[in-house]
């Protein structure tokens, strides 16, 4: 190991062996606003549903809106990607501090948006001093099996560097019956070569054997 390695490899094992610092009450809150925002809403908006509408309306109007919600196809759409983000947050901090993606002294990147594209989860995460884009490049691999992903992209922010932007290439939970059908493109036929039929070969060729055709 040369001399300008040394540090290099102390501060990896530093890394390596850091404890990983938990966050402060104001970041986890932040982190399990969705979950927080649910306790508090739902309770309530049931608690005054029921005491507008009475025990039987009530349940006809859960019934209605659950129907709804159900067969409405833009908005079972809208609450799955919702789900998705919200795992894919917590999966990633987990890959963060299992990955190690963390200073010296343990502390974790922030995340601070996700928002779905399609089949992938958009993540913009802020970087504390000593974490950079290197550092989340090299552990992507194991970020995408933290969060069940297939692969996860990692892009430099244009103008700040403490700031990066991870897409998280997932699979839908489940495919909508209804989605539209993928057009298969058949392949190409030959001239003279009909449906399903052996490609016809010259007159040479007949009666040869396949090897020494070779």
């Amino acid at each position: 190991m040369s001399r300008w390695q040394e540090p290099q490899a102390i501060a990896e094992l530093a890394r390596e062996i850091t404890v990983v610092r938990r966050p402060n009450p104001i970041t986890a809150l932040y982190h399990w606003r969705y979950e927080i925002g649910a306790l508090l809403v739902v309770p309530y908006a049931l608690f005054s549903l029921f005491q507008a509408a009475g025990p039987i309306w009530g349940a006809v109007v859960l019934f209605g809106v659950a129907n709804w919600l159900f067969y409405w196809k833009s908005a079972r759409r809208f609450l799955r990607d919702r789900l998705r983000s919200i795992v894919v947050q917590h999966r990633l901090r987990t890959g963060f501090a299992r990955a190690r993606v963390c200073t010296l002294d343990g502390k974790l990147p922030v995340i601070l948006w996700t928002k779905p594209s399609g089949d992938e989860v958009e993540v913009t995460v802020f970087c504390p001093a000593g974490v950079g884009y290197e550092r989340i490049e090299q552990r992507r691999a194991l970020l995408a099996a933290a969060c069940f992903a297939t692969d996860v992209h990692v892009y430099r922010h244009h103008k700040r560097a403490n700031v990066v932007h991870l897409s998280v290439c997932t699979a839908r939970l489940r495919k909508d019956a209804d989605d539209d059908a993928v057009e298969v493109t058949p392949a190409p036929r030959y001239a003279g070569q009909a449906d399903g039929a052996a490609i016809p070969l010259p007159a040479p060729f007949v009666g040869i054997p396949r090897a020494a055709r070779r």
